[in-house]
C-alpha cells in the first residue's frame, strides 16, 4: 500500500513536471493531455461564472456528457478515481449555465464545453454564479473532437491551467525577464560608449600638435613693396602659395632662402601650418646660408676628435 502511494505521488510529480514542460514551451496552453505515449494542448477560455481555476491547475479523468448537449439531467455516472472527474459537452440546445448546473448535479467538478461549428471562435461563457462551484471552459469543436478520442481512458490525465500569462508567477518572470533585457541593452551602450571614448582617446594621442613659428619671428624676417622693377621679374610676379599675382605696392615677406610670398599669405603658412619655405622646403628657422634639412641628414652630428670644437649651432646637438 505505501508503494502505491509512493509512486501514484511519483507519477503526479511526473504529470505536473511535463505540464509545466508544455505550458513553457506553448506559453497560452490552458488543457493539457497527458499520457503515457501522448501530450497535447487546446487553448480555452473560463466561464466567467464559474470559480476561477487554481494557479497550480486542475488535473481529472475525463467523460463524455449523455446526451452530449447536457441540457438535460445526465445519464453517465462519475466512476470511482483518485482523479476529479470532468465532462466533456458540445455547445446548444441551452444555456451555458444549465449545461454547467447539470454537470455539477452529476457530481463532476469541471465541464469542458465545446463549440458546434468549425469556423466558430472561442468565447466567454456567460451565466449567473449563484450555486456554481465548478469549473468550466470552452474549447474549439477541433480540439473537443480530439479530446473525444481520449474518454475514459484510464492512462490519460486532463489538465486544465489557468492562463499562463495572468498568473502571479508569469508576470514575475515577464518583469524579471524585461530588467534582464533593458541591463543588457545599458550595458551594451556604455560598453560602445567606453570603447569609443578610448577610441578617440587614443586617437588624439596619436595626433601630433603642431607648433609654427611665433609672429615675432616672422615679422623679423625681410619684407619689401612690390614695385614696377619686380613686376619686370617674370619670376616673382605670382605668389606660390595664393597664386595671384602681385599689385604695386603689396607687402612682401622674403624668407631665408630669399623667396619672396605675399605677406599674409606667408605669415599665415608659418605660423599656422609649417616651417619651411613652400617652394624649397628650407626651414625659415635657420639663419641664411645654412642647407635646409633633409631625409640624409643626419639625426646627430657626430662627435670630433679631442682636438674638435663644438659647432656653432648648438640646437642642432643630440
Amino acid at each position: 500500500m505505501a508503494w502505491t502511494k509512493v509512486s501514484g505521488a511519483g507519477r503526479r510529480d511526473l504529470c505536473a513536471c511535463a505540464v509545466l514542460f508544455l505550458l513553457f514551451r506553448l506559453a497560452v496552453a490552458n488543457v493539457v493531455l497527458i499520457g503515457r505515449n501522448v501530450s497535447k494542448s487546446f487553448l480555452d477560455v473560463e466561464a466567467t461564472f464559474t470559480p476561477p481555476i487554481r494557479e497550480s491547475g486542475e488535473v481529472g479523468f475525463l467523460h463524455l456528457a449523455e446526451p452530449l448537449d447536457a441540457c438535460t439531467r445526465l445519464k453517465a455516472s462519475v466512476a470511482n478515481s483518485s482523479l476529479s472527474p470532468f465532462i466533456l459537452i458540445i455547445r446548444g440546445g441551452c444555456s451555458f449555465h444549465d449545461k454547467v448546473k447539470n454537470a455539477q448535479s452529476a457530481g463532476f467538478e469541471a465541464a469542458i464545453v465545446y463549440d458546434d461549428k468549425y469556423n466558430g471562435g472561442l468565447v466567454t461563457m456567460a451565466g449567473k454564479s449563484e450555486g456554481i462551484s465548478i469549473h468550466a471552459v470552452f474549447i474549439s469543436k477541433v480540439s473537443g473532437e480530439e479530446l473525444k478520442k481520449y474518454v475514459n481512458h484510464t492512462d490519460v490525465e486532463l489538465w486544465i491551467i489557468p492562463y499562463f500569462m495572468n498568473s502571479p508567477w508569469a508576470i514575475w518572470a515577464i518583469s524579471f525577464v524585461s530588467l534582464l533585457a533593458l541591463s543588457a541593452v545599458l550595458a551594451a551602450c556604455f560598453f560602445v560608449r567606453g570603447r569609443r571614448i578610448t577610441h578617440i582617446r587614443r586617437g588624439a594621442s596619436r595626433v601630433h600638435v603642431f607648433h609654427g613659428m611665433s609672429n615675432r619671428s616672422v615679422e623679423a624676417m625681410q619684407s619689401q613693396l612690390f614695385s614696377e622693377v619686380l613686376r619686370g621679374d617674370s619670376t616673382t610676379k605670382t605668389c606660390a602659395i595664393c597664386l595671384e599675382d602681385y599689385s604695386v605696392g603689396e607687402k612682401l615677406r622674403i624668407l631665408p632662402c630669399h623667396h619672396r610670398f605675399h605677406a599674409n599669405c606667408v605669415d599665415s603658412w608659418l605660423t599656422m601650418w609649417r616651417t619651411f619655405c613652400p617652394m624649397c622646403k628650407q626651414d625659415a628657422q635657420t639663419s641664411h646660408g645654412v642647407l635646409p634639412a633633409s631625409e640624409t641628414t643626419p639625426l646627430c652630428i657626430p662627435t670630433a676628435s679631442s682636438s674638435s670644437t663644438l659647432p656653432s649651432f648648438p640646437d642642432q646637438l643630440c
